[in-house]
């Protein structure tokens, strides 16, 4: 046996199931999605895209995994037999998004102030 060597061990081990556990606990705070929105008001298909994208954005430049606030998320209306895309949101995703709406409305201007103060 060689005297001297450092063997070094890691604290944390990988486990697949925790992995899972982690996955799920950001699913589960996957509260919110676009049709939230709809409370603001009038706010166009190409203002929400943009703040979306805006919000990923700052997401990524702040080294935050965006998947852990939010996620795609496919809906099929069988009525019009038409698949589209919804967004499911963390509380902290879907405020980013609000903030990054334009102004449109008091209604909005209302809840950038309560999202501010709180």
């Amino acid at each position: 046996m060689e005297t001297g060597l450092i063997v070094h061990y890691s604290s944390s081990i990988h486990h697949p199931s925790s992995d899972r556990f982690e996955e799920a606990f950001h699913h589960s705070q996957l509260r919110y999605s676009l049709r939230y929105l709809a409370m603001i008001g009038n706010v166009s298909t190409e203002n929400i895209t943009e703040a979306l994208q805006k919000s990923l954005n700052v997401c990524r430049l702040a080294g935050i995994n965006s998947r852990h606030h939010f996620k795609k998320n496919y809906v099929f209306d069988a009525t019009a037999e038409v698949m589209h895309v919804d967004w499911l949101m963390s509380k902290t995703g879907f405020n980013l998004m609000v903030v990054h709406i334009p102004l449109v409305n008091e209604r909005l201007a209302l809840w950038l102030w309560e999202l501010a103060h709180s």
